[in-house]
């Protein structure tokens, strides 16, 4: 059997994140969590991965940083944090992509998968 693709391997991570938010059966939990999720991508757009992390850190659901960090391979938010604020541009620009591809899977799932 082949091996799956970098994106399979992120769409199933995103899946088992969301997965858990609606296995906890918290309904209010649920709405922020999709709520923010559908307005996470255009906030790295907008600010930047830097600052989009930093607003999360206060504002998101919680686990919502910890699965984006586990979406992206970055261990957890901390090493995130860190990986966004410490490395250089070209990686920083590297990190923006895979945070803008996994933000989107965990949208896509969120969408489809949790209550408004």
């Amino acid at each position: 059997m082949p091996e799956p693709t970098r994106g399979q391997i992120r769409a199933q991570k995103a899946f088992e994140c969301v997965t858990q938010i609606k296995n906890d059966n918290d309904n209010k939990l649920e709405a922020e969590y999709k709520r923010f999720s559908k307005r996470f991508p255009s906030l790295i757009s907008g600010c930047g991965l830097i600052q989009a992390v930093a607003f999360a850190k206060v504002k998101a659901p919680k686990r919502f940083l910890a699965h984006l960090a586990d979406v992206m391979g970055q261990g957890n938010e901390e090493i995130l944090a860190d990986h966004a604020r410490n490395n250089p541009v070209n990686e920083y620009q590297h990190l923006t992509r895979e945070a803008l591809t996994a933000s989107s899977w965990i949208k896509r799932y969120a969408e489809a998968i949790l209550k408004d």
